[in-house]
């Protein structure tokens, strides 16, 4: 639980310093110069300011599931492998694997902080870092193509051996037996939500 209050923290305060340091009002103002009046993005920016602390209080629950849903996958994959362990123990594993995907958004924090700190509010939506969504103009994109190309990347591929080596320290198991459970079961299910997410997309666009 200390790993997981740990990441949760973590979380919180990486969302503050995007929200109060990097995202400025200035993005704000020159992003919707051309569509409102100044007196209307201020009202926005603090009707923005009053409710962002909902985000940090929900940031907790947000945490919880995205680990729970892989860890249930996982725990799944070992009943019907015959593997007799404790959900617990998984879900601490996946706990530790999350960490993973803390990178990044360091590493966007470090681009827009160091790299290029004058930037717009679309380079900053559209920086996925080693994904296949930064290999392509994302103007050039169909929509329905920005979320499958955006969770295709390293760090997705880098979780998943984080959690087959999480789980092989952690109980004892042989690393490659872990790696093919976490790739079929999480790997199934993520190929699903994509497909999901695209057919939503479709349907909007």
């Amino acid at each position: 639980m200390n790993k997981l209050l740990f990441l949760i923290i973590i979380n919180i305060v990486i969302s503050i310093y995007i929200d109060f340091i990097i995202l400025t009002d200035d993005v704000f103002y020159s992003h919707f110069s051309e569509q409102y009046s100044y007196t209307r993005i201020g009202q926005m920016l603090e009707f923005r300011g009053k409710w962002l602390w909902v985000t940090y209080l929900i940031t907790p629950v947000i945490t919880f599931f995205k680990i729970l849903i892989p860890a249930s996958l996982v725990y799944l994959g070992f009943y019907l492998s015959n593997l007799k362990y404790p959900f617990s123990d998984v879900f601490k594993s996946c706990v530790i694997a999350e960490f993973v995907f803390l990178l990044p958004v360091l590493s966007k924090i470090l681009w827009f902080e160091f790299v290029e700190p004058s930037f717009t509010l679309e380079e900053f939506n559209s920086f996925y870092p080693l994904s296949l969504f930064s290999l392509f103009d994302s103007s050039l994109l169909e929509k329905w193509f920005h979320y499958p190309f955006k969770a295709l990347n390293v760090f997705e591929i880098g979780y998943w051996f984080a959690l087959a080596g999480s789980l092989a320290f952690g109980l004892g198991q042989e690393f490659n037996q872990m790696l093919r459970i976490v790739v079929f079961y999480h790997g199934s299910f993520l190929v699903c939500w994509i497909l999901f997410v695209v057919f939503i997309s479709l349907s909007i666009y």
